[in-house]
């Protein structure tokens, strides 16, 4: 892969675009992902603790502003140490690396559905139980190839989904980003037909048949390259490993400050984890006299560490990097993976496995469940009146309305059911909880 391809600066559906003054394309992208519905629907869906009513608990929203925060850092970090190699590039600069990692971060949850991995884990088996079901009708007509963009349904994939369809120009490119923002933000650049644990960028799918076009054209834009000629995998752009680092960063690190937060874990225990990390840094000169002052400047220096760790881990495997041989998440590389480890382990079983938080995953994932159920109805009706919604009658009429205009476009099984998780996906925490108590009659 060559560096200067992989910063193409031009856009999705919209090659022909002119740059604006005061702002480089990739500032741009990060302002269009800022100012996207999608982006603001972020603040009301769940990181980690469902529906909390503690403000100091992150969401996806704040999440993802940090992510972002730790990604510019790492991307600038590294371009500090690039950008002077690449030469005859005068536009490539640390900068440049730096907004690239920090859009792409922004957007990298941006598909996620409700109730955070337990949404996803939902949604999944929602349709793994309908594909098995020899008397459900929602299969029906659906090409085989199709299962498994909705028996694995992922927030990576509905996030390019949502970015390159859902939001402003829709289904013409959406936000029209860059080839480089979108090509660093693929974690996962391969089809849902491709999973495999072999390789670091094929664990999950990154995107749907329906968007396999844009992406080609994404990786054919950034000089991606093929990993199988016969199948749809790609390379991970170097840039994505920078993504998921700053990802891998602020939640193994805030989830510690979290779950002190909630009272999860106590001063101490807190205290012993992030200070395992920050023992080391020049930074740790005094600690505040309050506890939580002493979590948060643990949790900052800790951070600090990290970022520095992942630059120098990235830089000693850019060969491999670039080449698109390297199979390790950054972090696993550091001289911190093992302290990163025990705070994974700690948040898993003191914060993850609680009671509170396993409630709430049980009532999300029978929320989701039950407005799949309830809105199913319609794309069943959709195949029987052969896809004309001015047919529908009775109940289904009124679900097609809730489910809004892009009911209206659908034409085929597949497209139907992707209105019908484009729909559940995309909602906010509370409002799944408010419209699935409304439409079983438990509220008005």
């Amino acid at each position: 892969m060559e560096w200067h391809k992989l910063f193409s600066d031009t856009r999705l559906c919209r090659p022909d675009a002119a740059p604006q003054k005061g702002r480089s394309p990739f500032q741009q992208d990060i302002d269009r992902i800022t100012f996207s519905a999608a982006f603001r629907r972020l603040a009301h869906k769940t990181q980690v603790h469902p529906l909390s009513t503690n403000d100091h608990v992150h969401t996806r929203l704040t999440h993802s502003i940090e992510a972002a925060s730790v990604g510019r850092s790492l991307g600038t970090g590294v371009g500090e140490e690039l950008a002077p190699r690449i030469g005859k590039q005068p536009t490539i600069t640390r900068d440049t690396f730096g907004y690239v990692v920090q859009a792409a971060c922004l957007a990298h949850d941006i598909g996620n559905p409700p109730f955070g991995h337990s949404g996803e884990h939902a949604i999944q088996s929602w349709f793994k139980a309908q594909k098995t079901n020899p008397s459900s009708r929602l299969f029906r007509k659906l090409h085989e190839m199709r299962y498994d963009d909705f028996t694995l349904f992922d927030g990576n994939a509905q996030g390019f989904r949502t970015i390159t369809q859902l939001e402003d120009a829709k289904w013409a490119g959406g936000l029209q980003l860059t080839h480089a923002v979108l090509g660093t933000l693929m974690k996962y650049p391969c089809a849902s037909t491709v999973v495999t644990d072999d390789y670091i960028g094929a664990k999950k799918p990154g995107f749907f048949g329906s968007e396999e076009n844009y992406f080609r054209d994404v990786a054919d834009n950034v000089s991606l390259q093929k990993r199988d000629n016969d199948a749809m995998s790609w390379s991970r752009h170097p840039l994505a490993f920078l993504v998921e680092a700053a990802d891998d960063i602020c939640y193994k690190i805030i989830d510690i400050e979290d779950g002190y937060e909630l009272g999860y874990l106590s001063f101490v225990e807190a205290k012993d984890i992030l200070w395992a990390i920050a023992n080391d840094g020049s930074n740790l000169t005094a600690l505040p006299a309050q506890e939580s002052d002493q979590i948060g400047k643990l949790r900052a220096v800790s951070v600090g560490i990290a970022v520095n760790e992942c630059i120098r881990v990235f830089m000693e495997n850019n060969d491999e990097i670039v080449e698109g041989r390297f199979n390790h998440p950054l972090v696993e590389l550091t001289k911190i993976k093992d302290q990163l480890h025990h705070a994974s382990e700690m948040a898993r079983a003191r914060i993850f496995s609680s009671e509170a938080i396993t409630r709430r995953e049980i009532t999300g994932a029978t929320v989701i469940e039950g407005l799949l159920d309830i809105f199913a109805e319609v794309i069943v009706d959709l195949i029987d009146v052969e896809f004309q919604p001015k047919k529908l009658r009775g109940n289904t009429e009124r679900l097609a309305r809730l489910m809004g205009k892009p009911i209206l476009r659908v034409d085929n099984p597949y497209s139907a059911l992707l209105c019908l998780t484009d729909f559940v996906s995309g909602m906010t925490d509370r409002f799944a909880v408010d419209t699935c108590r409304t439409l079983k009659g438990i509220s008005l």
